[in-house]
């Protein structure tokens, strides 16, 4: 069984901090990625990533829907009964958005738990608009991903167990709604990273790496990520991986660990 070499893309909303958006997408390609991600729309340079693709041949894999206010109360749209015109009108934002970038996923954000609804209730409304997305999504050929948070650095989350994302997938069955696994808040809450990917690989759509504690680059914490790539690499998935992390090292030095992996692709 030929074994498949793993593909990066660094999340330039949170790498290169000491330089302007417009200039990061430059320096990935620099290093020899192929791929990038980034976080939320208004907090990006749309015209550099546009440029980035075209005159870089970046692929951009993946973005969130769009909080331009991420707080105790704003933490995306899907569980709140009030807020679904809106969802639908950031949705919408989102596919034209993917659209004109050429994206290929897009992670929605749960939102956070409401005074004086049922977690239920909370659940039956992600659902309800989970499941208007679907066909949408499927319509443009993207991948929506939910992801859980830890509730320690994102107080108020809803979704803060990949176990109960994973149902939540499972009940809305359809292939463009997928599990977003984020390294770093998955070991925090639950660790068993290999197991997880292993055992749920069927439905997930999006893996992103960050060391625990901290969130920093892979090898500054307790993840084995010698041992996690090569369950990624063992499970058939076939996704990019997202670099989402706050850097420790300067510059490009927050990226030397992946670029064995990345010239052995060129």
């Amino acid at each position: 069984m030929r074994i498949a070499v793993l593909t990066y893309a660094p999340n330039i909303s949170w790498l290169f901090p000491e330089l302007p958006f417009k200039e990061k997408p430059g320096e990935v390609a620099r290093l020899g990625f192929t791929a990038i991600e980034f976080g939320f729309p208004s907090h990006a340079d749309l015209d550099a990533l546009q440029d980035a693709r075209e005159e870089l041949g970046l692929k951009i894999v993946l973005f969130n829907q769009d909080v331009p206010v991420w707080d105790r109360v704003n933490r995306g749209y899907l569980v709140d009964p009030s807020r679904k015109t809106e969802f639908k009108h950031k949705l919408d934002e989102a596919l034209q958005l993917a659209e004109r970038l050429d994206v290929q996923k897009i992670m929605l954000p749960s939102g956070v738990e409401i005074s004086g609804m049922t977690r239920e209730e909370q659940r039956e409304c992600m659902l309800e608009n989970l499941s208007y997305a679907a066909p949408l999504a499927a319509e443009a050929d993207v991948l929506l991903t939910i992801e859980m948070l830890n509730p320690l650095d994102n107080p108020g989350y809803f979704l803060t167990s990949s176990q109960e994302a994973i149902e939540i997938i499972k009940q809305v069955n359809h292939p463009h709604i997928r599990y977003q696994l984020d390294t770093y808040h998955v070991q925090m809450m639950e660790g068993n990273l290999a197991q997880t990917l292993s055992q749920n690989i069927a439905w997930i759509g999006h893996i992103q790496f960050a060391d625990y504690p901290g969130r920093h680059e892979p090898g500054t914490g307790e993840i084995d990520f010698v041992q996690l790539s090569t369950a990624i690499k063992e499970s058939g998935y076939k996704g990019t991986i997202g670099l989402e992390y706050k850097p420790l090292a300067a510059g490009s030095g927050a990226l030397q660990w992946a670029l064995p992996v990345v010239q052995s692709r060129n």
